[in-house]
């Protein structure tokens, strides 16, 4: 079997590592796509934690935690700093089931902190039927220096070639143009992130589900910050400490727009720390630096996973729509779809690979 994955994002480099050590794959082409100066991977603020309302994206999000925690290697590549989390969801109901899988796979990790426990530990504002989990085994990380990493032990392996920079053309099921070169492949896996809709769209292909949005947060230099990551569904306020301040910021509401982005919303960023203020009495927010944003791919039902492209018999994917937050389950989720392609190749029968590579005849 031989993959081709365009899109070298922290989703697309992992995917190609996992494909990369499976004995049924032959050969990995990586195709990093054009040159952008901050894509999504570059500028995620990297939280990562177990839970998550979705019990899908909860059962990844745990499976990334567990190999985190127990794979040195990982961690160092990932930069991570364990720092816990505390998750104010708006509805509860969630949590005991949550709490019984998160300590299935992380023992000892969660705990619930009621109203009066999390006033004390510096939030204001709480209705006294208001719980919070808390995980000590989470943190954040850094999907840039993940990326870089994983792409330095990736590109020396046997059978891996890393494809020049540039945008792809004339994109077949499985085929593509690169720089005036045609690749031949078996399969071929879209993990461009926003660009994702864009290309399917361009050549022809089906890109229903797929939507992009803006993503953004602002640096603040601060005293009295919080020392875990945190989300409060009931304000939509989010946040992680950084070595001197706090990472701020809210959702926006900019979807459908350019994968190239555009500019930031000030107001939503004023409107966060604001916000932010009045849950954390404590928090003394000071300079600010000029908010971070940038572009992703969500999908209906927010998952980083595999999917087929309608129409390309199971030859062409798309491997993205996280909902900007696929730090915390690429991990689980680039083995699982690296499992789930080599599975596609099996069940079909097929009798000999396609030769990979450039074209002996143009086009």
């Amino acid at each position: 079997m031989q993959v081709c994955v365009i899109g070298a994002g922290v989703a697309g480099a992992l995917l190609s590592w996992r494909l990369a050590q499976l004995p049924e794959v032959e050969r990995v082409l990586l195709a990093p796509g054009p040159a952008t100066p901050a894509d999504a991977t570059a500028v995620s603020g990297g939280a990562v934690r177990a839970f998550e309302i979705s019990a899908e994206q909860r059962s990844l999000a745990i499976e990334s935690m567990a190999e985190l925690v127990s794979d040195p290697r990982m961690r160092d590549w990932a930069g991570f700093v364990e720092c816990g989390s505390v998750y104010l969801p708006a509805d509860p109901a969630p949590l005991p089931v949550a709490m019984a899988e998160i300590e299935a796979g992380l023992p000892g990790s969660a705990a619930l902190l009621d109203a009066a426990e999390l006033t004390r530990r510096g939030w204001a504002g709480l209705d006294s039927s208001v719980v919070g989990l808390l995980e000590a085994q989470a943190g954040y990380l850094s999907p840039q220096r993940l990326r870089q990493s994983v792409l330095a032990d990736l590109v020396p392996r046997a059978g891996v070639e890393l494809l020049p920079d540039g945008a792809v053309t004339e994109l077949q099921a499985n085929s593509f143009s690169l720089a005036g070169e045609r690749y031949h492949f078996d399969r071929v896996v879209l993990a461009a992130g926003a660009w994702t809709g864009q290309l399917l769209r361009e050549h022809g292909y089906d890109a229903t589900g797929l939507r992009t949005k803006r993503i953004q947060y602002t640096v603040h230099q601060a005293s009295g910050a919080l020392s875990t990551t945190f989300v409060d569904d009931l304000t939509d306020l989010f946040g992680k400490p950084t070595p001197d301040g706090v990472l701020l910021g809210l959702p926006t509401a900019a979807w459908d727009v350019p994968p190239a982005g555009g500019e930031p919303d000030l107001e939503l960023s004023r409107t966060a720390a604001a916000v932010a203020e009045r849950r954390f009495p404590g928090l003394r927010l000071r300079s600010a630096a000029r908010p971070v944003t940038a572009v992703d791919c969500y999908a209906a039902d927010g998952l980083l996973s595999l999917r087929p492209v309608s129409g390309t018999d199971d030859r062409l994917f798309t491997f993205t729509g996280g909902t900007g937050s696929a730090a915390k389950t690429v991990l689980a989720a680039s083995r699982r779809a690296a499992n789930q392609l080599v599975e596609s190749c099996r069940n079909r029968l097929e009798p000999q690979p396609t030769l990979i590579g450039r074209s002996a005849q143009p086009s």
